[in-house]
């Protein structure tokens, strides 16, 4: 008969031996982490209430403000789970309000933001507490994911009424389409959206606003409030913009004195819907060439042969160009390590390819309050991604 090793005799693989499975173990500790918590809780908010009482159990003191009344049981969603049961002080009047756990809380704050987060990456409500219940130990229905981000409203408000620093040298204006939910059918809605490069080379996305078009005035609104919180545009050099009509109907209303740049993403697509399948590769082709240039003289005459070329194949596609040529290289008049940032609108594009991606699961948003959280939400990461990072291409003389 083998002998029995004392404790001290055994190694930690002897005494892990003795444990039947990993899953047990994890068990048992969760509950002793669990246990030990509550019992921390329960004393502080004993210490809370004595502090606001002031006066302890059956002491008479004459600056005493109200008695004990027992206590109240309940469920507390922790970051390391469900603590059940746990007794609350209450007072006689009512005039005790525990700070440590609120009234109505049924959540530790990092545990909002942990369904927040969830949320904001992509899982739908109604999955949100399907994926956290195994990390947390207890669920979370989608009525409480919702109302949890609407918590998110105040950040929103705050964003859109921010003081805004005149420190723009770059300022890119573009409208991204997105779906809604109405009271009886989905509808579009297009989202305006201003991202700046500013003048130490950081960026940001500044503002954006929810609207049913991009006509002239929703765009003037939008334009007139940027310039109201600050951006006057004392430092900007140029506008890149999408070519909307709207729009730069609103800009010579507002920021006329600032130099435009259309974007060539934009541009493109328009021609291509003008050109024959056959001939598409090869006249645009040749166009990307006059974008490519390194100066504008360069550019300007490689344009001319492209036109020279195309226009008794495709005049419509010709006029399209030509109508806006100078606008459409006003980008060569700046640092030539900055032309692939300045003539297109794509920063904007890329910001709401997140958003879209987010939106996946649920096809469309519910309403004009939920489309502002998630691209608020998306915003604010991608603004504080590009926080103290300077675009490569600036220098102090840029």
């Amino acid at each position: 008969m083998s002998r029995i090793k004392s404790l001290t005799d055994r190694s930690l693989a002897d005494r892990w031996a003795e444990v039947k499975s990993p899953d047990d173990w994890w068990d048992d500790m969760h509950d002793a982490v669990t246990d030990t918590i509550k019992g921390f809780l329960e004393g502080s908010l004993e210490c809370e209430l004595l502090e606001q009482l002031q006066a302890s159990r059956y002491q008479r003191n004459p600056d005493r403000v109200d008695y004990r009344n027992g206590y109240r049981n309940r469920s507390l969603q922790t970051r390391l789970g469900v603590i059940q049961n746990l007794r609350v002080p209450r007072s006689r009047s009512g005039t005790y309000q525990s700070q440590i756990v609120p009234r109505y809380g049924r959540f530790e704050a990092s545990v909002e933001d942990l369904v927040r987060e969830v949320f904001l990456a992509g899982v739908s409500t109604r999955r949100v507490g399907e994926v956290l219940e195994p990390l947390m130990g207890g669920s979370v229905s989608a009525q409480t994911v919702s109302r949890m981000t609407k918590s998110l409203d105040a950040a929103v408000r705050a964003y859109h009424q921010r003081p805004l620093p005149d420190d723009g040298r770059y300022l890119f204006l573009d409208g991204i389409v997105l779906k809604v939910k109405g009271a009886a059918k989905v509808h579009r809605k297009v989202v305006l959206t201003a991202y700046a490069i500013k003048t130490d080379g950081t960026r940001e996305l500044i503002a954006f606003r929810v609207c049913a078009s991009e006509s002239g005035p929703q765009w003037e609104a939008f334009l007139n409030d940027l310039f109201r919180r600050g951006l006057q545009g004392k430092n900007l050099r140029l506008i890149i913009t999408d070519g909307g009509s709207g729009l730069h109907e609103a800009l010579q209303v507002v920021y006329g004195f600032v130099k435009r740049q259309r974007c060539w993403v934009h541009k493109m697509r328009n021609v291509l819907a003008k050109l024959p399948v056959k001939l598409r590769d090869a006249c645009l082709a040749q166009l990307r060439t006059v974008y490519m240039a390194e100066t504008k003289g360069s550019a300007r005459q490689r344009y001319r042969s492209w036109a020279e070329y195309w226009s008794p194949l495709v005049p419509k596609a010709v006029a399209c160009v030509e109508k806006d040529i100078d606008e459409l290289l006003s980008f060569l008049d700046e640092p030539l390590g900055l032309a692939s940032k300045l003539r297109t609108t794509n920063a904007i594009e890329r910001a709401f390819r997140e958003v879209r991606r987010r939106t996946r699961p649920m096809s469309c948003f519910n309403n004009d309050p939920s489309c502002e959280r998630i691209i608020y939400a998306v915003f604010s990461h991608q603004n504080e991604k590009w926080k103290d990072r300077r675009l490569p291409q600036f220098t102090h003389n840029t």
